[in-house]
């Protein structure tokens, strides 16, 4: 059974305790213990964490790795270091070997903590085993293949996930090989998931794993302006159903929508409003706000203050009707939101004239439902759909 007081006592302000607790730990191997700390780790403020990560690594004796193995069949993101940094503390060519061995014999926790080890010792007889596991559904394992692989410079698996993501009809291994590609880190690596994501089913999964694993710096050195605001119009939208409001600091929301306002275009305008109206109601409702820390409160305030104060055109809005998909669908969403009557007749010639696809057909339907304009679009072509769904859907906004 886990030791009573364990998680207080080793994040005790008291560090003799701490230590105590941490080294005690350490002494008793207990794999119940640790389960119970990765279990409650959620809990634990980052601060802490780096404490305890701290004050294992510091305190563990070369003749105590085998505490470090045992622990090692449990995996945590959150104490991921605790294991690779106490292994690379006493890093010799012995020691390899035994990590090595963990992808023979090992779990695929100990498989994901070994592939991490060699992201920093680069110890080519590894380079096997990491494209072996590149593509495995241990998500942790997979990813720290990718991140080690990034650092060997070997690209036999990601050009394998490029191949895949170009061929197969697998939504899901496409996904998977979106998230190796997306942890593999390159220059090469962004730009291929930029130019590759938009018609995959789980675009919204692919565009929240490239913020994961590339930073505001990386993103705007790199790409254009229309390309940073499709993707952070992706990432908005998927705020907050499939991504937890507590995440726009990390992902660093508020730098986008500032660099985004200097932009002055229509799809920039189109993706702050809707930023705008999304952010609104999440500050002004406590169904959004009640559980956000007190930072990410006051940053969710200062982006709301910041969009308010905005003056927005849209004076160009009927040219994103003639753009890609996701900048119709959002061009179609900025009319909705502002009820602009004056697009009506031309979101009805697009819809006449075949020009939309299906699903987009049926949301300008339903916006020009919102307008009262339903009156605009011809029957006749509508019954010609062969999607029933959609037909159906349609007709019914024509009633």
């Amino acid at each position: 059974m886990p030791s009573e007081n364990l998680i207080k006592n080793i994040t005790s302000k008291d560090n003799s305790l701490s230590q105590k607790t941490t080294k005690n730990l350490i002494k008793t191997a207990d794999i119940a213990d640790f389960k119970l700390l990765c279990e409650k780790s959620d809990f634990i403020f980052p601060f802490l964490k780096e404490k305890i990560i701290k004050n294992f690594v510091k305190l563990i004796e070369e003749n105590e790795l085998k505490t470090v193995f045992e622990f090692s069949k449990v995996y945590s993101s959150d104490f991921e270091e605790l294991i690779v940094s106490s292994w690379l503390k006493f890093a010799n060519e012995d020691l390899t070997d035994e990590i090595l061995e963990l992808f023979e014999t090992g779990t695929n926790e100990q498989k994901a903590y070994a592939a991490k080890y060699f992201c920093y010792i680069n110890d080519i007889c590894a380079l096997d085993y990491l494209n072996k596991f590149a593509f495995s559904d241990f998500e942790p394992l997979k990813i720290n293949c990718a991140l080690a692989l990034s650092k060997f410079n070997d690209k036999t698996a990601f050009n394998k996930a490029k191949e895949i993501i170009l061929t197969s009809k697998d939504d899901f291994e496409i996904l998977g090989a979106y998230s190796f590609i997306a942890a593999y880190g390159s220059d090469e690596a962004m730009k291929f998931i930029v130019e590759n994501y938009k018609n995959n089913t789980f675009r919204e999964s692919i565009i929240v794993l490239l913020f994961d694993f590339y930073d505001f710096d990386k993103i705007t050195k790199n790409l254009s302006q229309d390309e940073i605001t499709e993707i952070f119009s992706v990432l908005i939208q998927a705020y907050p159903e499939n991504i937890s409001l507590n995440t726009i600091i990390y992902y660093q929301i508020y730098d986008y929508i500032k660099l985004i306002s200097t932009f002055k275009n229509q799809f920039a305008n189109n993706i702050l409003l809707i930023t705008k109206t999304k952010f609104n109601e999440y500050n002004s409702s406590d169904i959004y706000s009640f559980d956000l820390d007190k930072d990410t409160k006051t940053e969710l305030k200062n982006i709301t203050e910041f969009l308010n104060k905005l003056n927005l055109s849209f004076e160009n809005i009927l040219d994103e009707l003639k753009q890609n998909n996701l900048r119709i669908s959002l061009a179609l969403d900025t009319v909705k939101e502002l009820k602009l009557s004056n697009t009506a007749e031309f979101i009805a010639n697009l819809i006449n004239n075949n020009e939309l696809p299906l699903d987009l057909c049926a949301k300008g339907a339903m916006v020009l439902k919102e307008l009262n304009k339903t009156s605009l679009i011809n029957k006749e072509n509508i019954s010609k759909i062969q999607n029933e769904n959609i037909k159906a859907l349609i007709e019914s906004l024509l009633i």
